[in-house]
C-alpha cells in the first residue's frame, strides 16, 4: 500500500522531473521487491545464517538505490522551491515533490534500521551458538573473551523492565537508548531463535556508552550478553544483548 501512494505522487511530478522518475520508479519498485522477499520468509523459522546473509546483501544494495534516489530528490525539491521563487511552478506542485522526499526520507531510515537488525541478529545467531555450548555460569557469575562478556545476573528479567534500562540510559547520555531490537522480532523468527525476553543495543560494549551500560547492569543484577565481534559478512555486529542467551524456538 505505501508503495503504491508513492507511485501515485511520483507519476503526478512526472512532467517536472522526467528524469528522475526513471530513478524513482526503479526505487518503488525495489520497495515491491523487498516486501515479497519478507513475505515469503515469515513462516520459515529455520531459515540457516547463510540465506539471511544473502537477504542481507539484497538489503544492502536496495539500501543504496534508495539513498540515491533521496539525494535525488532533495534536489530536486531544491529545483521546484526556486521555480516557485520565480512564479514557474505552483506550490501544489512543490509541496508534491517535497511529500515524496519525506517518503523517500522515511523509508531510507526503516531500511538502514533493518539492516543493522539484520547484521546483529546474524552476529547474536552465530556467536549465540558458541555459548550456547558453553559451560551455564553461576547465578552472579561473569566472564569475558575477545568475542564476548557473559552475566548470569540474579534478577528474573524480561522484556517488561526494559523500561528502567531506557530510564538509566537517557539519564545518563541525554538520548535514547539505540535498541536494535525489542523482543521477538521477524528476523529473529528466521533465524530460529527465541528473542520474546531480550532486547538488542547498538552500542560496542568497550565504547564509554556501552562500557555504562554494561556497569549498570552488572549492578542491577540483569543478565546479558556483549558481543565484541562482527561475524564475517555482517560488518555492523557488535552489541549489547539484555536477557537471558537465546535458546532456539521449539519446531
Amino acid at each position: 500500500m505505501f508503495a503504491e501512494v508513492v507511485k501515485s505522487r511520483l507519476l503526478l511530478i512526472a512532467a517536472t522531473v522526467p528524469p528522475l522518475l526513471v530513478i524513482l520508479f526503479f526505487t518503488v519498485n525495489g520497495w515491491n521487491r523487498r516486501s515479497t522477499v519478507s513475505i515469503s520468509s515469515l513462516g520459515n523459522a529455520t531459515n540457516s545464517v547463510e540465506q539471511m546473509k544473502e537477504t542481507l546483501a539484497r538489503d544492502r544494495q536496495l539500501l543504496a538505490d534508495y539513498e540515491n534516489a533521496q539525494s535525488a530528490l532533495r534536489s530536486e525539491v531544491i529545483r521546484q522551491r526556486k521555480l516557485l521563487e520565480i512564479g514557474q511552478v505552483s506550490k501544489e506542485r512543490v509541496i508534491e515533490v517535497e511529500k515524496s522526499f519525506i517518503a523517500a526520507l522515511k523509508r531510507v531510515h526503516e531500511m538502514r534500521d533493518s539492516v543493522t537488525e539484520t547484521q546483529i541478529a546474524i552476529t547474536e545467531a552465530v556467536l549465540g551458538e558458541k555459548v550456547l555450548r558453553m559451560p551455564v555460569l553461576p547465578v552472579g557469575g561473569f566472564s569475558e573473551t575477545a568475542e564476548l562478556m557473559r552475566f548470569n545476573g540474579g534478577v528474573k528479567w524480561s522484556i517488561r523492565e526494559a523500561s528502567r534500562v531506557e530510564k538509566y540510559f537517557s539519564q545518563t547520555f541525554g538520548r535514547n537508548l539505540p535498541i536494535t531490537a525489542r523482543g521477538q522480532s521477524d528476523t529473529h523468527n528466521r533465524l530460529g531463535f527465541d528473542h520474546r525476553d531480550s532486547m538488542d543495543v547498538g552500542l560496542h560494549p568497550d565504547s564509554t556508552e556501552g562500557k555504562s551500560l554494561i556497569g549498570y547492569l552488572r549492578k542491577s543484577g540483569i543478565p546479558f550478553l556483549a558481543f565484541r565481534q562482527p561475524v564475517p559478512g555482517a560488518a555492523t555486529g557488535p552489541h549489547i544483548h539484555i536477557g537471558k542467551p537465546s535458546n532456539r524456538l521449539s519446531s
